[in-house]
């Protein structure tokens, strides 16, 4: 497959009804689930928004690589070398 095939399917992909729709239902889930928090519930509601933030950071990017048809220089080195990365326990 050439690189002009792949990015013809690579778009018609991303431009599917089915993935907006999927996108769509997926922060639909999000935003029913934030409402559906307590009010007293705030790590409850902070993953639900921060749930919401990922979706769209997520889409944005998946967009702008099969915009582009390329990652930034920096984004491939952080996807070539494996680190660990601390993340905080609730």
């Amino acid at each position: 497959m050439t690189d002009a095939e792949r990015a013809a399917r690579a778009a018609e992909a991303i431009n599917n009804p089915a993935l907006a729709e999927a996108w769509t239902a997926l922060r639909d889930a999000y935003l029913r689930a934030l409402r559906a928090c307590d009010a007293k519930d705030d790590l409850g509601r902070y993953r639900m928004s921060v749930a919401l933030n990922v979706v769209d950071a997520v889409e944005a990017h998946l967009r702008a690589a099969v915009t582009t048809g390329q990652l930034d220089d920096g984004e491939a080195a952080d996807l070539a070398t494996p680190r660990r990365r601390w993340i905080p326990k609730f």
